[in-house]
């Protein structure tokens, strides 16, 4: 099956680590990412490979997921367990650049006619959500 990968960044006027200290605190997701009602972490720190979190998106619904990759503070993947997108792959990428530093979001997913309408519609999300510094 095909395979639908979707990416956007944006500059972000903050370290790499304290990009990543406040993406990995996923409660700070509700005030960031447009559709997000609800975030926690499952499992107790450390956060490392094997970590389970859970969202609960607007309209998606239930959006449990697995962290499958982890280089702090550069680079975290995650799994989705369950739901619509069951099967995706999702993460975060964060490198320095000039005074502050470059975060991508992006989505690997296999690709069907839900996806193919969800396209356009993820790809003007995340751009709405990667908006300002912290």
């Amino acid at each position: 099956m095909t395979r639908l990968n979707i990416e956007v960044s944006i500059w972000i006027a903050c370290s790499p680590e304290r990009v990543w200290n406040y993406l990995c605190d996923v409660s700070n997701e509700v005030l960031w990412r447009y559709g997000v009602l609800f975030a926690e972490w499952i499992t107790d720190p450390p956060r490392e490979i094997g970590s389970i979190g859970y969202h609960f998106i607007q309209g998606l619904g239930d959006y449990p997921w697995k962290v499958v990759e982890l280089k702090e503070p550069e680079h975290m993947s995650w799994d989705v367990l369950a739901g619509r997108f069951k099967g995706a792959r999702a993460g975060y990428r964060i490198s320095p650049e000039d005074a502050g530093s470059r975060m991508t979001i992006y989505v690997n997913a296999n690709q069907n006619m839900f996806l193919k309408i969800m396209v356009l519609v993820l790809k003007g999300f995340f751009k709405r959500q990667l908006v300002g510094d912290l």
